[in-house]
């Protein structure tokens, strides 16, 4: 009982020091300048990539992941959901230099949505064209 009475104390102090909310980011100018400061300060190649340790970093990091593993998706008919069609064995390095290419080439676009222009970016640096969707759909979902 007293090890509960503890662990829950010290949850709650843990809870009360973190901060009341998270500063995300805000739109896709933001993004950009996180994920360009990961194209700065990458090492390694592969699977074995380091990036900064900075809240940006790890923001824009976590964040193509998460849209590497939605580009893949498709319905039921084997068309990609995100409307682009990078190869199932694209990196996140390399799905974060197309969004930089793209926010560079877009400026006007860097007060938006950042999803939106992530989306875009992906259309424009892997259009899908029936061959290539086709051959890349994944028969199920990579996880």
């Amino acid at each position: 009982m007293k090890k509960r009475t503890a662990l829950a104390a010290a949850l709650l102090l843990a809870m009360a020091a973190l901060p009341r909310y998270a500063n995300a980011i805000e739109n896709s100018r933001e993004l950009a300048a996180a994920c360009r400061a990961v194209e700065r300060g990458a090492t390694g190649e592969g699977e074995q990539i380091r990036i900064p340790n900075t809240k940006g970093a790890l923001l824009c990091w976590g964040y193509m992941q998460a849209i590497q593993e939605l580009s893949v998706l498709t319905d039921e008919s084997g068309n990609r959901l995100l409307g682009s069609c990078p190869p199932q064995d694209t990196t996140s390095l390399q799905l974060l230099h197309a969004f930089t290419h793209y926010a560079k080439a877009h400026p006007d676009a860097s007060e938006g949505n950042s999803i939106l222009a992530v989306i875009n970016a992906l259309q424009d640096a892997f259009p899908c064209d029936m061959d290539h969707a086709a051959k890349d759909s994944p028969e199920a979902p990579r996880r």
